[in-house]
């Protein structure tokens, strides 16, 4: 996994059943952002508020209308391990590119080893496919320093390919980098801290931020590559600019409610998240309209 990596919306009929259909919206979408992979089933796809049976029929979905044109790597994880395995062991049969898995956070690890021993089975399941940890410590509440996480696994789990860093210590995360003569891929989660990633060594990114607003992150991949730092830098803050906002209506509802401003209608969110009212769907496209930051114009809500 390298690159921009969408971070997919769970599509939702306004009754709020799953809209399978919408997945293919999605794959176009993507497509014509020049995305190669997408993140399916996790903290975007709001995945702890769906069931197994929704989690395998949407990942059987995404796998469906990828095709040959897109890699789909599904997010596994659950608190109970025995739910995590079945859905890994069910990525493999269905044909996905790869699988992560967020610690359990009600019942939580308390130590590295117990933390690898919960990760070991799940990966066994989904092997020989790569395996991603998902560290997340600010949804699971499980802080650990990853890079010790990893040679911890390293010897149990052989198919370990890398990590999703959705972390703050950026210190861990050059260790994590560094890890092996860097081995692993390691994939940042924050998509308002992308071009002081690529400076540390990332070697792709998962975010929500990349379904809808892509031409940001490219243009700060080609100002990176050139080493103009001083445009990656100010497009970088369009990116911080875009976060703060959503973070204002709410960040889950409000990123959703991007999607249909851009002819792809995902849905409401469900329970306990609260959906924007229309006024303030309204609001945001006013605030979201002058950013310099989407493939396609911006409908205004309906």
């Amino acid at each position: 996994m390298t690159g921009l990596i969408p971070a997919p919306h769970t599509p939702f009929h306004p009754d709020g059943s799953l809209n399978l259909e919408a997945v293919a919206l999605q794959a176009e979408l993507f497509r014509e952002c020049g995305h190669e992979t997408v993140f399916a089933v996790g903290s975007t796809g709001e995945w702890s508020s769906l069931t197994l049976d929704e989690r395998r029929a949407l990942g059987e979905r995404w796998v469906e209308v990828a095709g040959d044109t897109l890699k789909v790597v599904l997010h596994v994880g659950a608190y109970c391990q025995a739910d995590a395995i079945g859905l890994a062991a069910h990525a493999r049969e269905i044909g996905a590119t790869a699988v992560s898995a967020v610690a359990p956070g009600y019942f939580k690890p308390t130590g590295i080893p117990e933390l690898v021993e919960f990760y070991r089975p799940i990966a066994a399941a989904v092997s020989p496919l790569p395996f991603y940890i998902y560290d997340i410590p600010s949804m699971t509440g499980v802080s650990m320093p990853m890079s010790r996480v990893m040679r911890a696994a390293k010897p149990v789990i052989p198919n370990l390919a890398g990590l999703k860093f959705t972390n703050s210590d950026f210190v861990e995360l050059q260790e994590c980098v560094r890890l092996d003569g860097g081995a692993y891929g390691v994939l940042l989660g924050f998509d308002e801290c992308y071009f002081p990633g690529l400076t540390l060594g990332i070697t792709g990114s998962v975010g929500n931020t990349y379904n809808y607003s892509s031409p940001i992150y490219r243009r700060i991949d080609a100002a990176f590559a050139k080493g103009d730092f001083e445009t990656a830098r100010r497009e970088q803050l369009i990116s911080v600019d875009l976060v703060k906002i959503l973070q204002e209506f709410g960040f889950q509802a409000a990123s959703k409610a991007i999607m249909p401003m851009l002819g792809v209608d995902c849905g409401p969110v469900r329970s306990p998240i609260r959906d924007l009212s229309k006024a303030e769907r309204v609001a945001l496209w006013e605030r979201l309209s002058p950013l310099d930051a989407f493939p396609r114009p911006l409908r205004k809500p309906e």
